[in-house]
């Protein structure tokens, strides 16, 4: 049997990208459950997202695997929806706490109407046209937060979509215009300033970004919110990322190219493994 490295490559990729599929899925069920997404720090959400949206222009521009563009915008996709979810739990909490707060000032008002019920009736028209104006705020600001969220969605949803398309345009343009290799067909990498900038900016970035979730686990001395099998996972996922690179080719010059993206899956690796000890 003889070894076809691209088909071991490809192998590995799709078998990182099946676990970065769901990966992100036990900690969006626990959010759901939960109707909290504060188990999360918003911060590492936000660099996490800074390196995906990197990763993914790197790719592109540097014409890497198609595995490799594949997981790029699934991270992007992934970790947008993830933002959206925290973002959306807490604008609804809030709400609910607000609720709250408004139902105990009309029982407190309630009850000291009813304790002065024997006073003049000259101050009750004052007094229902102070309610009614209230209760009209009260509506206007319900609406406004309303429009707010359907406005965020639509906003959200839109930003998806275009982030595919354009995507997947911006890869399918470079790849044709790559000359390929005479002897497999594959296309010839060229090693290209800004690609790499934006890989290493990736990188770092991503071995970055789990410092703030670390931190927050040791503040609260707790996990609660954060899913096991997320991690899991995403360790997965960057061992068989970086082997579907190595199982391509060990050449040099191929491997310097792909060099942010291997410190990039492999050196969150460690911080990966610190995560999943707290939890």
């Amino acid at each position: 049997i003889m070894w076809d490295p691209v088909f071991a490559s490809s192998l590995a990729g799709y078998a990182s990208f099946a676990c970065w599929v769901i990966v992100f899925a036990p900690q969006l069920f626990i959010n759901y459950k939960r109707k909290n997404g504060d188990g999360l720090s918003m911060t590492f959400l936000v660099i996490w997202l800074a390196g995906d949206l990197f990763n993914l222009a790197g790719v592109v521009m540097q014409d890497l695997l198609v595995t490799m563009f594949i997981l790029a915008l699934w991270y992007t996709v992934a970790d947008m929806g993830l933002i959206w979810q925290v973002v959306h739990y807490r604008k609804i909490n809030k709400r609910l706490r607000e609720e709250v707060v408004v139902d105990t000032d009309t029982d407190d008002l309630q009850t000291c109407g009813s304790r002065e019920e024997r006073m003049s009736t000259e101050t009750d028209p004052l007094i229902e046209q102070t309610g009614s104006i209230s209760r009209f705020i009260e509506s206007l600001s319900i609406e406004e937060k309303e429009i707010s969220t359907t406005v965020l969605n639509l906003v959200g949803g839109s930003s998806v979509i275009l982030l595919i398309l354009g995507s997947c345009y911006a890869y399918y343009s470079v790849h044709l215009k790559t000359p390929k290799d005479p002897e497999d067909g594959m296309p010839e990498q060229m090693l290209s300033v800004f690609p790499q900038i934006l890989g290493w900016l990736s990188a770092i970035l991503y071995v970055g970004s789990r410092i703030p979730q670390i931190i927050k686990n040791t503040k609260k001395k707790s996990t609660d919110g954060l899913s096991l099998g997320m991690f899991m996972c995403a360790v997965m996922g960057n061992v068989f990322f970086t082997l579907s690179i190595f199982l391509r080719s060990t050449d040099r010059h191929y491997l310097l190219i792909n060099l942010p993206w291997i410190i990039g899956s492999s050196g969150t690796l460690v911080f990966d493994f610190m995560v999943c000890t707290y939890v």
